[in-house]
């Protein structure tokens, strides 16, 4: 059994770089820069203290090969299945996105909000004010949750290499639209 480090990778490959959802993947990907960690808890706080790690650590070089980015993937928190009756959304995407929230929190309150942008990858990811079956969410859907820590003076470089970003997340809909359902298969065989 493939373990979710392996799985990560391979979803990065086969689905962002792949599709090319993410332009400024390629590079880092191929620098060897982007660093895969894994969190084996399932406790809120050892995910969050895992986080502030990831994130200091970046802050201070303190890797190898001059790591750019952080993949932190949580295999075994914020992926139950319950939902609420009322709205029906999937507790465990909300309550990962009340983590990044807090992290994102955590940046203000330490003056790095500056420094660094954080992106959140859930097997359940919905975009609010999308449909519940649009395709655009597998822009953001990924095989566990994931925390994508991500310097700022590397995306300010990217974004100013690669000219009008705006269009991306537009051009990125219209390939997923574009595809067979069969496509999506493997991603969804991790939404719970």
């Amino acid at each position: 059994m493939e373990n979710a480090k392996s799985i990560t990778q391979k979803w990065l490959e086969e689905w962002i770089l792949n599709l090319n959802l993410c332009p400024f993947a390629h590079s880092v990907y191929k620098n060897n820069q982007i660093r895969f960690e894994v969190e084996e808890s399932n406790d809120f706080k050892k995910c969050v203290e895992k986080a502030v790690t990831e994130i200091e650590s970046l802050q201070k070089n303190e890797f190898e090969n001059d790591i750019d980015t952080t993949l932190l993937i949580f295999p075994h928190n914020f992926i139950n299945v319950e939902t609420t009756e009322e709205t029906e959304e999937n507790q465990s995407f909300n309550d990962f996105l009340d983590f990044v929230a807090l992290l994102d929190l955590y940046l203000e309150q330490n003056n790095l909000e500056g420094e660094f942008q954080l992106v959140a990858f859930h097997p359940n990811y919905i975009f609010e004010g999308e449909e519940k079956d649009s395709k655009s969410h597998y822009t953001n859907r990924s095989p566990y949750p994931m925390l994508h820590i991500l310097k700022e003076e590397s995306v300010t470089k990217a974004i100013e290499s690669y000219g009008n970003i705006d269009a991306i997340p537009q051009k990125n809909i219209e390939k997923l639209e574009k595809m067979d359902e069969k496509d999506f298969e493997w991603l969804q065989s991790f939404q719970k």
